[in-house]
């Protein structure tokens, strides 16, 4: 009786299997959501609109981006976990949605491991440290010697509490023992309409923000993270060129869908992101932004990248203090 109740389970799973590899096959059927969890324009929302017009392409179906920002990227994070496990319903998540969120908020709505299907990591980003002009500094080792100087009068803005700015921020003071003001704003533009102004003087962005402004001779960047200089910033150098090589900071953005999701559907989305990514007009796009192109190899191995990036980002906070606001 035992062995032909095993046999049966054997068999049933066996056909569970058979239907989803055979419906992964078919996927997908139906229109495809992106929920970008900030507002348009950003640089999130540009990932979403260049990989989903692309993939859009592949597949023959359409590839829809919603923007639903709100609560420091939660409202919109909350939607997907929430959503049917069927592939129509992605995330377009990043180091703050998938990582820095769940380090900072101990009563969370959402899961990051348990309630998300990593798919794929997409691009990398760097961080550019930029001033305003009008300080009397020139470079990093300038900027570092200034803020030893100045202990707390040097005031950086940051997209808000927590988000991955201000964390690119707070790690720079910890590796040169400097002390400089946080403060935080709704978003990374506002931030950057006061430094233009003067009312901040330094913030720690992602290039593609700030970069019109430094281009113009606007802002002042002294380095950016990375291994090589940017193509689109040639005379900013890298932090281990400006002298401070222990400093390494990245943001990324990448796809995911909701727990329970089949892993053959998982799959199959995972290769058509990649299929994208690898496409050169899709990685000139990018790099004309400021971003790398840099997937992860499979499902298994983003969602092994998200786990790492989020005790990572715990130790930052705890050692920082921070607080998330409310």
């Amino acid at each position: 009786m035992i062995k032909i109740v095993s046999r049966c389970l054997v068999l049933f799973a066996a056909i569970a299997f058979s239907l989803t590899g055979a419906f992964a096959q078919d996927f997908p059927t139906q229109p495809i959501r992106i929920i970008v969890p900030y507002t348009a324009g950003g640089s999130s929302d540009f990932v979403a609109r260049t990989v989903g017009a692309k993939m859009q392409e592949n597949i023959g179906r359409p590839v829809v981006v919603e923007n639903r920002p709100g609560g420091n990227a939660i409202i919109g994070t909350e939607l997907v976990a929430k959503a049917r496990p069927d592939g129509y319903t992605l995330l377009l998540g990043g180091s703050s949605v998938l990582s820095a969120n769940p380090a900072l908020y101990k009563n969370l709505s959402y899961d990051s491991l348990r309630d998300f299907a990593p798919i794929a990591k997409a691009v990398d980003s760097p961080i550019v440290a930029v001033i305003n002009p009008k300080l009397p500094i020139n470079s990093i080792k300038e900027l570092i010697a200034y803020a030893k100087a100045n202990p707390g009068k040097l005031n950086y803005g940051s997209a808000g509490v927590g988000n991955t700015l201000h964390l690119a921020a707070e790690m720079f003071c910890m590796v040169t023992g400097t002390k400089m003001t946080h403060i935080p704003y709704k978003g990374a533009s506002q931030a950057l309409t006061d430094l233009l102004g003067g009312s901040i003087q330094v913030m720690f962005d992602l290039p593609q923000t700030p970069m019109s402004n430094i281009q113009a001779g606007r802002l002042k960047a002294l380095g950016i993270t990375g291994g090589k200089r940017l193509p689109v910033l040639p005379d900013v150098p890298t932090m281990a060129e400006a002298g401070v090589p222990e400093y390494s900071f990245f943001t990324w953005i990448g796809f995911a869908a909701p727990a329970n999701t089949p892993p053959a559907i998982v799959d199959r989305l995972n290769k058509e992101i990649l299929k994208t990514l690898s496409q050169p007009a899709v990685k000139d796009s990018f790099a004309q932004k400021a971003m790398v192109v840099n997937p992860t190899e499979s499902p298994e191995a983003f969602k092994k990248f998200i786990k790492e990036e989020i005790e990572r980002l715990r130790k930052l906070i705890q050692t920082a203090d921070i607080k998330p606001e409310g």
